[in-house]
């Protein structure tokens, strides 16, 4: 065989190798490839206790969540109740996140808005307060299911799976600008439940009502027992319908509060000497009082206190009036529709005729 045969066989040889090579990386599957799985953040999801997020030079402007026996408070809003399965998904998803490499020169932060002082910064922490992780977040990525990620000591930039900086309200905002707490936080101001409801007491600065319900037995054996309403007090003046009394007992079940308040307001705008309150039981004994106090400010907010919580709380108007306002309104009368103009006019002519 000559030795240009030999290497028209080897340059043949070659080119195969080639192609096979790139119909692996082709054909690879999705998920499987080495760059999906560069970013790892190595933590133990079950030893984290505190949750540290916040921009670097406005600290107190992020959120600071803690463990508090089986559930999570936001340590930096009074220690409100926060929803337990949102915080723990975010441990979950920063224990599992992955990320392909996008730079590796901190000269490209800016473009990553991910240096020290751009990033969202999230540190998970121990019982005794040891750093068990820390991730700089930048912006988010074009799908809006991703965003920019990295890890401390390295300049590496990766395009993280997650899109946490969208989890944190925290697209575009200045660094000086608090992170929303409301989201995160259980805000709500009654535990009963709207069908356990069995009585309501109003207290206005006019009147005292009281709605009650009983359980009337079926008509037949078909039927079930009908639960019905009525107003106990007061006996003269204002009466409420049944639908206005199942309205008030459905949105006192569901009754949240907006935000969370400085707790050392709560002998501010009589709320210890409210003018409005609202009192419940359910069937099973369970009670509830909450206290209104008078307007707070031009938007005519107010304070909320719950009997045997410690938080204060605050509602907005709509809210308030939904119980004290709108069930006692008249009805509107529909409007009389107007005579078009002219038309009398030439009614009168075609009667002539």
């Amino acid at each position: 065989m000559s030795k240009k045969t030999i290497y028209i066989l080897l340059g043949i040889f070659v080119v195969l190798i080639g192609i096979f090579l790139l119909q692996k990386m082709i054909t690879r599957p999705a998920g499987k490839s080495e760059t999906l799985t560069a970013l790892k953040i190595n933590f133990v999801p079950d030893k984290v206790n505190y949750i540290q997020v916040f921009k670097q030079d406005y600290p107190d402007s992020g959120l600071f969540f803690a463990r508090k026996d089986t559930s999570w408070i936001v340590a930096n809003r009074y220690g409100a109740p926060a929803k337990k399965s949102d915080v723990e998904k975010v441990i979950a998803d920063l224990d599992s996140v992955s990320g392909s490499v996008r730079g590796e020169d901190a000269d490209l932060y800016p473009d990553f808005q991910i240096s020290d002082r751009d990033a969202l910064q999230i540190k998970l922490l121990g019982a005794d307060s040891s750093l068990l992780a820390h991730v700089y977040v930048g912006k988010g990525g074009s799908d809006g299911h991703s965003c920019f990620m990295r890890l401390p000591g390295a300049p590496t930039v990766y395009l993280a799976n997650n899109n946490f900086i969208s989890r944190f309200a925290a697209w575009n905002s200045p660094p000086e600008k608090r992170l929303p707490t409301d989201r995160w936080m259980e805000l709500s101001l009654c535990n009963l439940k709207r069908e356990a409801i069995t009585s309501i007491k109003m207290h206005t600065p006019k009147t005292d009502y009281e709605f009650a319900s009983t359980t009337e037995p079926p008509a037949d054996t078909i039927s079930q027992p009908k639960k019905v309403w009525n107003q106990v007090a007061p006996s003269k003046g204002k009466k409420l319908d049944e639908p206005k009394m199942m309205g008030i007992a459905s949105s006192l079940s569901y009754l949240k509060a907006n935000d969370v308040a400085d707790p050392s307001y709560a002998h501010q705008f009589n709320l210890d000497k409210p003018s409005y309150t609202l009192w419940a039981n359910d069937s099973s004994g369970q009670t509830v009082l909450i206290n209104f106090s008078d307007k707070v400010n031009d938007a005519e907010d107010r304070y909320v206190s719950v009997v045997g919580n410690t938080l204060l709380y605050t509602i907005n108007k709509s809210t308030f009036e939904r119980f004290f306002v709108s069930p006692f309104e008249e009805p509107k009368k529909p409007e009389q529709p107007k005579a078009a103009i002219g038309t009398p006019k030439i009614q009168k002519a075609a009667v002539k005729k």
